[in-house]
């Protein structure tokens, strides 16, 4: 280790760079037609737009709005800026998913090094980032920036003890309020984000009454210039309520069996996409007895993610796995250390089985383009979102895996499947015949690597696939020496 460098920061840094050149190897290096990733990405190069033209005295063109508010936006700004400078705009903001999950995922593993040993914190760390729905969203792009704020709100308040100072507090506090402000449904977070200036505050804020309103008021004031830019946004389409109205259910029992099926559904199921966040249901008795405020946190997260989502006529998108639960990820990552601070064989076998398990589920969500999928039904007239939510015959682990399968085989023959349905008893006599599709279509990789390996390149994209190309050499071993010296530090 460096000298006068704390050893974990140094492992963590390590890690981080190891994570996100992992990441980097596979990336699509391309945001193109990824739904509301390219939204953003117009409302940031037309707010740049408006801004250059503001400074230079030119007609100022009208901005574009993103769904989510103008604050998200400001996070692609750097990116989009950088981009026009070096390689492109659509090439440096698909690295931000990347970044933020390597970046929270080292926020993981610091905070598992304070509840566990450090062999357990990594296994947990890189099973997290391998074996959940972490990896395949570090390419599409969703969800990233939530779920970064919110798991790092939470280490400032419950890993490191009470903040004192006023620098501390307020950069808490805007952290709290980016949490809330990453998405236009953000306000679910309140619960969570409350319990952590509870936890802040709880023994003294008599004493402390001035710090606790001013974290108070920033939340709030973050929250209500981000909820000003939903509403541009949404005001002309009738109103955000207006527009979730006709996604939720009718009945107040579905709303029971949608809460089993987010978790348990074997087409969208959250534990059959992060299988090895079922030991989080062994941990957490554990995990109550001496961190209970851990426990409380994830709990309030789950609760209000949980509680609203079950309002929706389907639990997914067409997007990989249950995307409105990827914020759940890295707090019951968290959980399962408290609760299992190190690890035996014996009892944590299943822990490993299920990362394994997990590892293959995701791969092939990070092999594959989310889209191929929706492009394939359309061909085949299948694309509702109840089918992608609920029909074995488009499960998306299957779909993919069929998909691999073509492509690992090699070939240019075409492969024709027809997704085939079981009638209720007999096929009615005016039943629209079922379609076939051709596999080979869409078997590509989404790797900019693997897709460009054999195909001619131009200058720019012979430049990202020698950055791709470099990250394969690095990410690997990075990831391979942290691991190294974790063991060695765990012998002496």
């Amino acid at each position: 280790m460096l000298k006068g460098v704390h050893p974990v920061r140094t492992m963590a840094c390590l890690l981080f760079l190891g994570l996100f050149a992992s990441y980097l190897a596979l990336a699509p290096g391309t945001t193109e037609g990824r739904g509301y990733v390219a939204e953003e990405i117009n409302a940031g190069m037309r707010m740049l737009e408006s801004f250059n033209a503001w400074v230079k005295g030119r007609p100022v063109p009208p901005l574009l709005w993103s769904r989510h508010g103008p604050v998200p936006v400001l996070f692609d700004l750097p990116l989009i800026k950088l981009g026009k400078l070096f390689v492109t705009p659509d090439f440096m903001i698909s690295l931000e998913p990347v970044l933020l999950t390597a970046g929270l995922m080292t926020i993981v593993f610091l905070w598992l090094r304070k509840l566990c040993t450090p062999a357990m914190s990594l296994m947990l760390t890189l099973t997290g980032a391998f074996g959940t729905m972490l990896w395949p969203y570090a390419y599409i792009g969703l969800e990233t920036k939530q779920s970064f704020f919110i798991l790092l709100a939470g280490y400032m308040a419950l890993a490191n003890g009470r903040i004192l100072k006023w620098p501390g507090l307020i950069f808490f506090a805007v952290v709290c309020g980016l949490a809330m402000t990453m998405k236009s449904v953000g306000f679910l977070l309140g619960p969570a984000i409350l319990f952590l200036v509870y936890v802040q505050f709880r023994d003294d804020w008599r004493l402390r009454w001035a710090q606790a309103l001013s974290v108070l008021l920033v939340i709030g004031g973050i929250w209500l210039v981000s909820a000003e830019g939903w509403k541009i946004f949404w005001a002309p389409r009738g109103g955000g309520a207006t527009a979730l109205g006709q996604w939720t259910i009718d009945t107040p029992l579905q709303y029971f069996t949608n809460m089993i099926g987010l978790f348990g559904s074997p087409q969208k199921g959250f534990f059959v996409f992060a299988p090895p966040l079922l030991v989080s249901l062994y941990a957490i008795p554990r995990a109550i007895k001496a961190h209970k405020d851990i426990v409380i946190f994830a709990g309030l997260l789950t609760i209000s993610t949980v509680g609203f989502v079950s309002l929706l006529i389907v639990l997914a998108d067409e997007l990989w796995g249950p995307r409105f639960l990827h914020i759940l990820v890295a707090p019951l990552l968290i959980v399962i250390g408290a609760g299992l601070p190190r690890f035996e064989w014996r009892r944590h076998a299943a822990l490993v089985l299920l990362g394994v398990i997990g590892f293959g589920i995701s791969f092939l969500g990070a092999f594959y383009y989310y889209g191929a999928r929706g492009w394939a039904a359309t061909a085949a007239g299948q694309n509702t979102l109840e089918w992608f939510a609920g029909d074995p015959v488009w499960n998306e682990i299957n779909y993919d895996a069929r998909l691999f399968s073509v492509w690992i085989k090699g070939g240019t023959d075409p492969v024709y499947w027809t997704p085939m349905h079981h009638w209720q008893w007999e096929r009615p006599a005016d039943a629209p015949p079922l379609k076939t599709v051709n596999l080979r279509d869409y078997a590509d990789p989404q790797s900019f690597l693997l897709y460009y390996w054999s195909r001619p390149k131009d200058d720019l994209m012979l430049l990202i696939f020698r950055i791709c190309l470099a990250a394969l050499f690095v990410g690997p071993p990075l990831l391979a020496w942290v691991i190294a010296r974790v063991f060695s530090e765990r012998r002496a």
